[in-house]
């Protein structure tokens, strides 16, 4: 007698993914098809066998731990949403009111004329705002240098390497 071939893959079912919520179901199962294949076959055909420390209700156990970590994890990256929109939202208040304590700031310098260190230094912060303004609007840099690359340093002092000067180079003298 040959021994059969077992499929690890769960033959496809007609109406598996009939419904939208069926597929929303197993989208959500961190259990990969191939390992419920697995768990299906020692279910069924193979559910009065065990091997050292791998039967049916093993399979089930360890499926059963890995979905509740995933809720686990469903739950955590929801908390870090709800903390990036808090961080985001915390992070925007605090830039209108330090624009709004610049602006009184503002009037009173204009009111202390005398103070005139006062005065550049929310001058400075004034210039400040559109520059990092400008950069964060620009965008991520690259890195990338633009231009002609610098001369090395061995270039510098290799006469070879100066181009002949022209009479229209010399400075009239």
């Amino acid at each position: 007698m040959q021994p059969s071939k077992v499929s690890l893959v769960p033959a496809a079912t007609p109406d598996a993914s009939a419904s939208p919520a069926a597929d929303a179901a197993l989208a959500e199962d961190p259990i990969p098809a191939e390992v419920s294949g697995v768990i299906e076959l020692f279910a069924n055909q193979l559910a009065k066998v065990a091997f050292p420390e791998i039967d049916a209700a093993s399979l089930r156990r360890q499926a059963d731990e890995l979905r509740a970590e995933a809720k686990v994890v469903a739950r955590a990256r929801e908390a870090l949403d709800a903390a990036t929109v808090s961080f985001a939202t915390r992070r925007a208040a605090l830039g209108e009111t330090a624009a709004r304590a610049v602006a009184y700031a503002r009037i009173y310098s204009q009111a202390h004329p005398d103070r005139t260190a006062l005065a550049t230094a929310i001058a400075a912060l004034s210039e400040a705002k559109p520059a990092a303004a400008a950069a964060e609007a620009a965008g991520p840099t690259t890195g990338k240098r633009r231009g002609r690359p610098p001369k090395r340093a061995a270039e510098l002092f290799d006469p070879r390497s100066d181009p002949p000067s022209s009479p229209q180079d010399d400075p009239p003298g």
